[in-house]
């Protein structure tokens, strides 16, 4: 095999393509081969590709062409409305490429070509020197253009009667072979894989599945750049079709299945595998065909067979009519007036056929324009059809520009603020945009995956004007939000476990703010005096009971989304050691908390929460309301004692580079529909 790969680039010099066109033919199935990717035209007799060294020669200038050597390559097929730049453009590829393509009009059209011409020389000589022997030459090459094009239609209606019975007449085919003419033309195709049997076949299908990235790619690439955008990210969501007939060797057969069934579609030998894409697809790609252009091709077909008959009949014309040829069309014009009007199954008044010649081929130009009714309607079907699928692309479109999810990001201060903006800048090249509300205002940061990232920062706490509670339920029904997420900084609980700018999610979120507070346990007090002088003295007489108030934490108890708890697992499974991410309840109170004593209370009335913050509760109030979706994601600046601001910094970017992973690896983009389980 080769060390270097010269397909690379296209330049697979032509003596290597004839070398591989010639390993090919010594295979046990090499003419099978062969004949999937170079069949019989509808004449029968042509085949509709060219050579099969010219289609390899041609295909590694398309960059569709694997190649490892003379004796290990593959040929991939884009499907059938695929318009490609070649890598190699210029007329002489051009040609070779219109040529390959066009192999049986090709070959069929040349003979016809050269005898017209020949017949030309003829007449130009005939003209100059008046040899008569040069107009028989002429007439017997007429004879053989008409002799060949009656033995080409007759093999068209041999070849088309045969397909008839093999398509008709015989026990209907099961999926394969029909997925096997089909899929080709709707899909990239494994159409020829030739692979001698001593080498080891994985490193060529590796080869072919890298090409089929970097085509796919490419063309993304040009698209984009044409359309004005930057593609940075691309998953290939197309699947590989392959032909188990187009493979030469038995033993690269059971290998290209072996490697492309993965999904086992359809039965062990069938007639064709199909390797699945590692990407779930958005939706399967929209390929258009034909969009009813073939009916300007058949009228035009129409015009010039008219325009070429009404040279024949004027003469058909005169050698019946002799003398007597009024009404009769001895003349080209009215020869082409009389066949036109025959497209209408009539004839222009006092015009008609006197010869038998003339008379058949008007009825022939008849059903010819009865044909082309039903191409016509054929044509106009294709077109609304096309139409109907081009409309509902761009509805579709549409639906996907305002199908992103909304997703509001909450801090409570400046640190944050910029936390987050860096941290969305560096997967997303979108200028931050404000938003201007009647109370607030929201940041948009562009979308990031399918999911509309926006940003908003409020006061601390839980209870003045601008804080959490109050503008998050405005913000909520304002931006019709699918996700809310409350990120920053918050301080730790278990110092022994978390270190600064450990992130903490919230599995449980405690609204300890609404609380009840009790005498000590064992020390109830006989009811009161109604008398505001008797409670006076009793409280300048008495002393309060001793030991600690009882607490009763009065305030919801509440669970996140366990949609986004689910996915915020899935993010942390990134996470290493540093930072480590840390699942628990969380406690919520409108209360800065810088005391030994109140974080002891605090640890003794949970021991089981992982950190506390100041805006959580006012975060699920609004959202519990509206029926979004929530959750607290923070990072520990501090224990809740002997605050400082070093920290700060550290703990707020680890906090938004956490949510905004979530976002880049596609979490947020679909919201779990409300009402469902």
């Amino acid at each position: 095999m080769d060390a270097v790969n010269p397909a690379e680039d296209g330049q697979v010099p032509w003596a290597l393509c004839r070398a591989a066109a010639r390993s090919v033919r010594d295979t046990e199935f090499g003419r099978e081969a062969e004949a999937v990717v170079r069949p019989r035209s509808t004449l029968g007799v042509f085949r509709t590709r060219g050579p099969l060294s010219l289609l390899i020669y041609v295909a590694a200038r398309d960059g569709r062409l694997v190649w490892r050597g003379p004796g290990s390559f593959a040929l991939l097929q884009p499907p059938a409305d695929a318009r490609r730049r070649s890598p190699s453009p210029g007329l002489r590829q051009a040609v070779l490429r219109r040529v390959v393509r066009s192999w049986d009009l090709f070959l069929f059209c040349a003979p016809i070509a050269v005898l017209f011409a020949v017949a030309a020389v003829c007449a130009v000589l005939f003209r100059a020197t008046g040899q008569r022997w040069l107009i028989t030459a002429g007439l017997l090459v007429t004879v053989a253009v008409l002799s060949y094009v009656l033995i080409m239609l007759s093999c068209l209606v041999v070849w088309g009667s045969l397909w008839f019975f093999r398509e008709f007449g015989r026990r209907a085919r099961g999926s394969g072979p029909i997925a096997a003419e089909l899929l080709p033309g709707t899909r990239w195709t494994l159409a020829f894989c030739h692979h001698l049997d001593a080498g080891r076949p994985e490193p060529l299908l590796r080869l072919v599945q890298q090409r089929l990235d970097r085509l796919l790619r490419a063309e993304l690439e040009r698209v984009a750049a044409d359309t004005g955008v930057r593609v940075k990210d691309v998953q290939t969501t197309e699947s590989l079709v392959c032909l188990r007939r187009g493979v030469t060797t038995g033993l690269m057969r059971a290998a290209v299945a072996a490697w492309s069934d993965r999904g086992h579609l359809f039965a062990a030998d069938s007639d064709v595998t199909v390797l699945l894409s590692d990407h779930r697809p958005v939706r399967a790609p929209i390929r258009i065909f034909d969009r009813g252009g073939f009916l300007f091709w058949y009228l035009s077909a129409e015009i010039a067979m008219v325009a070429l008959l009404s040279r024949d009949v004027p003469r058909w014309e005169r050698a019946v009519c002799a003398t007597r040829c009024d009404g009769h069309p001895v003349t080209y014009w009215d020869a082409f007036t009389w066949l036109a009007q025959r497209l209408l199954f009539t004839d222009p008044y006092g015009l008609g056929p006197a010869s038998r010649q003339s008379w058949v081929i008007g009825w022939l130009v008849s059903l010819m324009s009865l044909t082309g009714l039903l191409v016509t309607v054929a044509a106009i079907n294709q077109y609304t059809r096309i139409r109907r699928i081009e409309m509902n692309s761009l509805a579709e479109g549409f639906k996907i520009v305002h199908d992103h999810t909304r997703t509001l990001i909450m801090v409570a201060t400046g640190d944050e603020y910029e936390a987050v903006v860096r941290a969305v800048g560096a997967v997303s090249d979108v200028t931050p945009r404000p938003i201007v509300l009647p109370h607030q205002v929201v940041t948009e940061l562009g979308a990031v995956g399918r999911t509309k990232l926006m940003l908003a920062q409020v006061e601390p706490g839980t209870v003045s004007p601008g804080a959490a509670s109050i503008a998050a339920a405005a913000l909520v029904t304002t931006l019709d939000l699918d996700f809310l997420i409350l990120t920053g900084i918050c301080y730790g609980l278990r110092p022994g476990e978390q270190e600064a700018g450990d992130i903490l999610v919230s599995t449980q979120l405690r609204a300890i703010d609404d609380r009840k507070e009790i005498d000590p346990a064992g020390t109830g007090q006989p009811p009161l005096p109604r008398e505001g002088a008797e409670v006076a003295r009793i409280l300048e007489t008495t002393e309060p009971p001793p030991g600690p108030r009882t607490v009763l934490i009065r305030g919801d108890q509440v669970t996140p989304s366990t949609a986004l708890l689910a996915r915020m697992r899935e993010v942390a499974r990134g996470y290493g050691k540093s930072p480590r991410v840390h699942f628990g309840p969380m406690l919520s109170a409108g209360t800065l908390v810088n005391s030994r004593s109140l974080r002891d209370e605090l640890r003794a009335l949970a021991p089981d929460a992982v950190g506390g913050e100041m805006e959580g509760a006012g975060v699920y109030a609004a959202s519990a309301h509206a029926k979004v979706d929530w959750i607290v994601v923070k990072a520990v600046c501090d224990w809740g004692f002997g605050k400082t601001d070093d920290f700060h910094e550290l703990a707020a970017a680890n906090a938004a580079t956490f949510v905004v992973r979530a976002a880049e690896q596609g979490l947020l983009d679909d919201a779990p529909a409300r009402g469902t389980i």
